[in-house]
């Protein structure tokens, strides 16, 4: 029960609230004496009995005689309504007290159970193979596959030093993992030679079919220690290498994909194509001089100029049914190597847009600048070649500029070696379509680091 004056939590056999004093039971309740002849005096008496806040200076009336103080002690009550609505501490054995109670042991059975997950997984990370990989260095590079398919990047290696030997039963297992669909591509088990380990994964082409475009297909490559064969990563990751995800935006346009190219193909790789087409074109040309032929050569010299120009060209032209009676019959895949809209600009845009990004890296800030000088080349070399194919279409007999052609075209898909160093450098003057296709590769060149 409660005080009806000061709200103060009583005991139900209470005759006076031991916090103000309010009369709780009346006064001929168990525990109170009353004189039996005693008079009431007046009304203001009587009020003042039963309600002594309201007077606090007036003496008892008379007819009230000594009883027993409950065993609280009394408090003063403050006059204000703010103090006196106050909320009372809850007595021993209250519903909120036992409430309370209940809460905090569900709090400390938390803490216990969450103090024993955090000591399970310290022992866990800490045991005997968590110093696996701390000190191993090592990078995957992206290569075409061996089935002579180029511009796919199917294919990977990757060597690792300083990495600890697995514990017995144990073995290294590679993965190319992609976090937004969950899929993962098995590379297969590390082997070692000395104190380096190693993987070359030709693949997953089958009877002359390129393989999957791993560029596209993962978002990083991870290291895991696994015990038996298994189908997919199960144990713990010991090393990984993750594609920087705003430069690696470029680097797919270059050799996984771009929305607008024919097939949405790479833009390297789609000019690699092209290249190759262009100096097939131009050997056909040549191989039409030396028969004397014109109208070959006049077929030639438009197959070149559409390959070059693309179907936005303003010299493009469809080959004539004459064209397609004598075997030429490459037109290119009408996007053009040269324009703004072509393979060479485009290429050299996203290289520069990858090494620009704020996750690039120094490999691929350097191999950007790599493609860049080989666009240079090619736009400098397809320009020449698309003036000189222009005067042969309209004068066939002119066959002084057919060795131009033919030079230049090779120099776009091969490149050309001046210093007689015997490589094609990334330099002005030498990297063609093929050194810009491997400089793309190295741009996607990852590093390995210790843990997921």
């Amino acid at each position: 029960m409660q005080c009806p004056r000061c709200n103060y939590v009583l005991d139900d056999d209470t005759a006076f609230c031991g916090n103000c004093g309010a009369q709780i039971a009346p006064l001929q309740a168990q525990g109170a004496t009353m004189a039996a002849s005693a008079p009431v005096e007046n009304e203001e008496t009587l009020r003042m009995t039963s309600n002594p806040i309201g007077n606090r200076q007036a003496a008892p009336p008379p007819a009230l005689q000594r009883f027993t103080p409950p065993a609280a002690p009394y408090v003063p009550v403050s006059d204000t309504p703010a103090q006196q609505n106050a909320p009372r501490p809850p007595r021993r054995g209250s519903p909120l007290a036992s409430a309370r109670a209940r809460v905090i042991i569900t709090l400390a059975l938390i803490v216990l159970v969450g103090g024993a997950l955090g000591l399970f997984a310290a022992l866990k990370n800490n045991g005997p193979n968590a110093a696996l990989g701390t000190h191993a260095t090592g990078q995957i590079a992206f290569i075409d596959g061996s089935n002579g398919i180029p511009g796919h990047t199917d294919a990977l290696n990757m060597s690792i030093q300083n990495l600890e030997s697995p514990p017995a039963g144990f073995q290294y297992d590679a993965w190319l993992v992609n976090d937004a669909t969950e899929q993962n591509i098995a590379l297969g088990a590390l082997t070692v030679s000395g104190q380096t380990f190693s993987l070359n994964y030709a693949g997953d082409g089958k009877n002359g079919q390129a393989g999957t475009n791993l560029i596209g297909a993962g978002d990083k490559v991870i290291i895991t220690l696994e015990q038996g064969s298994v189908s997919v990563p199960t144990g713990k990751v010991i090393l990984s290498a993750t594609f920087p995800p705003k430069a690696f935006i470029h680097i797919r346009h270059l050799l996984f994909s771009f929305p607008i190219t024919p097939g949405k193909i790479g833009l390297l790789v789609g000019l690699l194509g092209q290249a190759q087409l262009l100096s097939e074109q131009s050997l056909l040309l040549q191989s039409a001089s030396a028969n004397h032929n014109t109208s070959t050569i006049q077929c030639a010299s438009q197959s070149i100029i559409d390959i070059i120009e693309g179907a936005q060209g303003s010299a493009y032209q469809p080959l004539s049914p004459s064209c397609l009676s004598q075997n030429i019959s490459a037109s290119g895949d009408g996007f053009g190597i040269l324009g703004n809209t072509g393979y060479d600009a485009l290429a050299a845009s996203h290289a520069s847009l990858a090494a620009t990004q704020t996750d690039s890296t120094a490999l691929i800030r350097l191999h950007a600048g790599h493609v860049e000088i080989a666009m240079t080349n090619i736009k400098g070399w397809a320009t020449q070649v698309e003036q000189d194919a222009l005067v042969l279409r309209a004068s066939p007999n002119n066959t002084s500029l057919i060795q131009e052609i033919v030079t230049l075209s090779d120099h776009i898909f091969h490149g050309v070696d001046i210093n007689g160093d015997e490589h094609v450098d990334p330099v002005p003057g030498e990297a063609g379509a093929i050194t810009a296709y491997n400089h793309g590769q190295l741009m996607a060149t990852l590093q390995f680091v210790a843990g997921a």
